[in-house]
């Protein structure tokens, strides 16, 4: 892979990690009132909407892996498929069988607080981006043969963000199938990104990866691609949500075609953007510290939604003003770079104790 592609691409997927903490503090600890009246709540809601920014990075980054066989894309989503899972079980049972998840985040949910076997199933099923990632993966190990044509994936990611709200909540009435269906295209709140329309994103930056190993040895041509993918999607999306704003974009994650259009064209932006930001910051520690971050994308995410969903034991749910949440970000921030840092040092010794004891 090129140097060049590389950088812009950690820049984007870099800067990404960095909000998550922040946004998912807010998410969890701010008050209603903070959400909606405050300055720190404006600024997160646009933030939330660069959450496709992964999703458009995973497909850049799928375009360069060399694990793109049948089997190899299977295993790999099952594998992502079962982290997600082992992180509800992190994030949400493990706290609750040791009494300090709070009551108030259940009924949130529409829950029973008194239902332990009820509440944990329904929790531990709850899909996230780490099920949209596994799905994805699954989905397209079945569609190898069919997506040698980069024209091929972007019919297939368009196809999916127009047509996916006519299949929006269809179900069976039957129990697991439904679960099923509803990863696949719910629109209810157990799945936060079904796969039908939030993979087009992934299809998406699949394509843009195509594009750059097109024209590697023209990169202005590449981006000029880009540029023009990014307005054009923006500007239909814009007026689909312009002209019916409930449909198109009343519902963030169950997003009409407009929205999804709109954050597309936002999120593809962004690759141009980290283009010319890399190269200004390219010889900084902070670049070198987003490099960090991109390369650990999935630990991040792993640890800081445990590290947030714990600290609610002691913090509460949707319980914090302004200045609370604002005091916690940088605490939780050290935290979890300090626990991915520990992880690392411990990986590492224990790969030069086996060293040491093989025989040369």
């Amino acid at each position: 892979m090129s140097s060049q592609r590389l950088h812009s691409l950690d820049f984007f997927r870099g800067v990404s990690v960095l909000f998550l903490i922040p946004l998912h503090c807010m998410m969890m600890y701010a008050s209603a009132e903070t959400w909606s009246d405050s300055n720190l709540g404006f600024i997160m809601k646009w933030i939330e909407r660069g959450s496709p920014s992964f999703m458009v990075a995973m497909g850049i980054s799928f375009v360069f892996s060399k694990r793109q066989s049948f089997k190899a894309l299977l295993i790999r989503g099952f594998k992502i498929l079962g982290i997600g899972y082992l992180l509800n079980t992190f994030k949400f049972i493990i706290p609750m069988l040791l009494g300090f998840f709070p009551k108030n985040l259940i009924v949130a949910h529409g829950l029973n607080p008194e239902h332990l076997v009820d509440n944990s199933i329904h929790f531990f099923l709850l899909g996230d981006i780490l099920q949209l990632a596994g799905v994805s993966l699954i989905i397209m190990s079945l569609c190898v043969p069919i997506f040698k044509n980069k024209y091929v994936i972007l019919a297939a990611a368009l196809g999916i963000i127009l047509f996916s709200r006519a299949v929006s909540g269809i179900r069976l009435g039957i129990d697991g199938v439904d679960y099923v269906l509803d990863l696949l295209w719910g629109n209810q709140y157990n799945v936060y990104f079904p796969i039908f329309p939030w993979m087009g994103f992934i299809l998406l930056g699949r394509f843009v990866g195509e594009l750059y190993k097109d024209d590697k040895s023209n990169i202005p041509a590449f981006y000029k691609k880009v540029v023009i993918l990014s307005i054009s999607t923006m500007v239909i999306g814009a007026s689909l949500c312009y002209f019916d704003y409930e449909y198109h974009f009343g519902d963030y994650y169950h997003l009409g075609p407009g929205g999804m259009l709109l954050l597309l064209g936002v999120n593809t932006s962004f690759i141009y953007i980290s283009h010319l930001i890399s190269k200004a910051i390219l010889k900084t520690n902070f670049f070198q510290f987003l490099v960090y971050a991109s390369k650990n994308v999935t630990l991040i995410y792993f640890l800081q939604w445990v590290v947030i969903d714990w600290g609610m034991g002691l913090f509460g749910f949707a319980t914090m003003n302004q200045q609370g949440v604002l005091m916690i970000i940088p605490m939780y921030s050290f935290f979890v770079f300090a626990l991915l840092t520990a992880i690392h040092k411990v990986i590492k010794t224990k790969s030069t104790l086996t060293e040491s004891v093989v025989p040369q």
